[in-house]
């Protein structure tokens, strides 16, 4: 387990944290390696029941780290940690809830398409910043969002990038319910522990089938986002717009 999430097991709630509080919790290679074992224990133990996802600090996930993925682009074996994690996130077969506190950006708001439940509080902000740093949609949101909001929707949220509110977010469909800041880790809990106390069998019945119509879509979706995004990664629209973003954040 990478020393920037946390994993915790307790009253068959599984707890993963992503915690890079003074990087505002943007995900590293190493990180993806443990959210994705993580994410196996939690589907393959039986003590499991669900997995709550929660950011520490004041925001959920910043998204990918920037200056880790400048070297990324040169080396593009280094890209399947990444897709490996989207698989099992996306087919992971347990209730999945995500508690957002603050700025869910990039993968950070990507993941959310994949969880079954999103708590957030009414300072959350979501943005899929991808087109502005010269790449495209991934963990097959160019799939999952125009599902949830319509072509047009998704598109002016995909490519324009602009930042959505928590509360745009919820009318939109993407967050369940909303809170007072602070709070959006207990209401999640709550809403997990809630989905605890249920029959287990049914709800991962229930689950089974509401996913099943978009599994292959889902997974296709992975690997084409997976290979235009590898090419964009080294072309000069990304270096001139990772550039731009690191001089910025200097």
């Amino acid at each position: 387990m990478s020393d920037f999430v946390t994993e915790s097991i307790e009253s068959g709630l599984q707890t993963l944290c992503l915690n890079r509080v003074d990087k505002k919790n943007a995900i590293t290679l190493d990180m993806y390696h443990a959210l994705t074992e993580a994410l196996r224990n939690g589907q393959t133990n039986p003590e499991v029941k669900a997995t709550l996802i929660i950011g520490a600090g004041n925001d959920f996930s910043s998204g990918n780290d920037i200056n880790e993925f400048v070297q990324i682009a040169q080396k593009p074996d280094k890209m399947s940690t990444i897709l490996t994690f989207l698989q099992v996130l996306s087919g992971y077969n347990k209730p999945l809830i995500a508690g957002v506190e603050g700025r869910a950006v990039g993968v950070g708001a990507t993941l959310l398409l994949h969880c079954d439940m999103v708590l957030a509080s009414r300072e959350a902000r979501l943005q899929f910043p991808f087109v502005q740093l010269g790449l495209v949609p991934e963990a097959a949101s160019s799939y999952l969002l125009p599902r949830l909001v319509g072509h047009q929707k998704a598109f002016e949220i995909l490519v324009l990038s602009d930042v959505l509110g928590a509360t745009q977010a919820h009318e939109l469909g993407l967050i369940n319910h909303l809170c007072e800041a602070g709070e959006a880790h207990k209401l999640a809990l709550l809403y997990a522990q809630k989905i605890i106390a249920l029959p287990v069998e049914a709800v991962a019945l229930s689950k089974a089938l509401l996913k099943h119509n978009d599994q292959e879509e889902v997974q296709a979706a992975l690997l084409r986002e997976g290979r235009i995004f590898q090419e964009r990664l080294s072309s000069k629209e990304a270096h001139q717009a990772f550039s731009a973003f690191l001089s910025r954040n200097r």
